[in-house]
């Protein structure tokens, strides 16, 4: 008996996905249209931080701010699908991995209802470690003193990290400092390896020239 198709559509610019006849199309069944992917700028870079792996994936140009905005100010739950397409092989890479998500303020998650790095995380991994919390509400970009998060940044349940194998995962990499608070509490625990993942960063020449 006959079976429709599904119509699918690119979260971002709504065309139909069922038109797309590229291999990567074939394989992945990605989220968005080959242009809408395109625009999201891939560096794929590696760096270190505090002696540990980082791995940056795209540039941050006005496509990948745009439709950030458009997810966590505009609560537009669906984007979550909709950053790591060209990245296929994160679940298989990050699989014994524990996700170590760099969290947003309570306040800015009870309003969207949802916690936009933890559902992003689970797009690539069913091991989510949410005990990283911010102990009051706290916007780095309005800080005058970025340093400020180290006095901000909490930990609870970190036995769940000891000889684990720790990818700290965050959206958007500026100064640096959240991830520098995040790695002293998780040092604490005593995890096997640390890693960090993170989306975009805007000022990516800071961190080559170090």
């Amino acid at each position: 008996m006959y079976k429709a198709i599904k119509p699918r559509q690119c979260l971002i610019c709504h065309q139909s996905l069922n038109q797309e006849t590229s291999l990567f199309s074939y394989l992945y069944h990605p989220s968005l249209c080959q242009r809408c992917i395109q625009q999201f700028k891939v560096i794929d870079q590696k760096i270190t931080l505090q002696k540990y792996p980082l791995h940056i994936l795209y540039q941050y140009n006005d496509f990948f701010r745009k439709n950030l905005y458009q997810y966590k100010a505009l609560d537009d739950y669906a984007l979550k699908d909709a950053f790591l397409n060209s990245f296929p092989d994160l679940k298989r890479k990050y699989r014994e991995y524990v996700v170590a998500i760099i969290p947003s303020s309570n306040e800015d998650n009870a309003r969207r209802g949802f916690c936009p790095n933890e559902e992003i995380a689970r797009t690539f991994s069913n091991h989510i470690f949410s005990g990283l919390y911010k102990s009051k509400n706290y916007k780095q970009t309005k800080q005058a003193d970025r340093a400020l998060i180290k006095k901000v940044l909490k930990i609870e349940n970190g036995y769940l990290l000891e000889n684990q194998r720790v990818l700290i995962f965050d959206d958007v990499m500026t100064s640096s400092n959240t991830l520098q608070a995040a790695i002293s509490l998780i040092e604490s625990c005593h995890p096997k390896s640390i890693e960090i993942l993170v989306l975009a960063c805007p000022y990516i020449q800071r961190f080559l020239n170090k």
